[in-house]
């Protein structure tokens, strides 16, 4: 089992739609200095990428958007992205961050 250290989410999503083919996420960092003065970023989850790390389809997709934001955290991945960030952006740069994205999915709490 990959054990990552447990940190408070220093990023917010705010909200959630459902594209072609994908989830869209709008995402904030309010502690971050250094956050677009034009907007949140945005987070592109494909259908693809979440077959892939959640069979059945017995988890938010929230949850996974989650994961995926914090991997990239966890790596220091989060002060390179542009405004629009791709579920399958990790994997570009890391081999195995598709098991690790895996371990970093939480269902999302009722009310959370």
């Amino acid at each position: 089992m990959i054990s990552l250290p447990v940190m408070k989410d220093t990023f917010k999503i705010t909200r959630e739609t459902e594209g072609d083919g994908c989830w869209m996420f709008e995402v904030e960092w309010p502690e971050r200095p250094d956050t677009d003065p034009e907007g949140p970023h945005r987070l592109r989850l494909s259908w693809e990428d979440y077959d892939m790390w959640v069979r059945g389809g017995s988890v938010e997709p929230e949850a996974v958007a989650r994961a995926v934001l914090r991997y990239l955290e966890s790596t220091g991945g989060l002060h390179e992205l542009p405004g629009r960030i791709d579920s399958s952006h990790p994997r570009r740069i890391a081999p195995d961050a598709d098991r690790r994205i895996t371990a970093l999915i939480e269902p999302v709490a009722p009310g959370a």
